[in-house]
């Protein structure tokens, strides 16, 4: 399933301060960037084509991002959630 992979593909979650903006780095190099900051502003973009983060872009179908998680889910109907590490609080 496309949640799995993404689970062992991801090496690093971060997001800023207000869990508008966050950043999955992969494996291969490549990251995936999300924004969310209104209704109309919402987004997820790779930062290269043919890459992992591109796979995981094409392949989502919706995503979650807050103060709680980065959550994904895909066409296929799996979904995966990544967390802030060390988080303080």
């Amino acid at each position: 399933m496309l949640a799995e992979w993404t689970r062992q593909s991801v090496t690093r979650y971060v997001a800023d301060e207000e869990f508008k903006q966050g950043v999955l780095f992969f494996t291969d190099g490549s990251y995936l960037q999300f924004e969310h900051t209104s209704r109309q502003n919402r987004w997820a973009r790779a930062s290269a084509e043919s890459t992992m983060a591109e796979e995981t872009c094409r392949s989502l179908r919706q995503f979650r991002l807050n103060a709680k998680h980065l959550q994904l889910f895909f066409e296929d109907g799996s979904d995966v959630e990544f967390f802030i590490a060390n988080r303080p609080g």
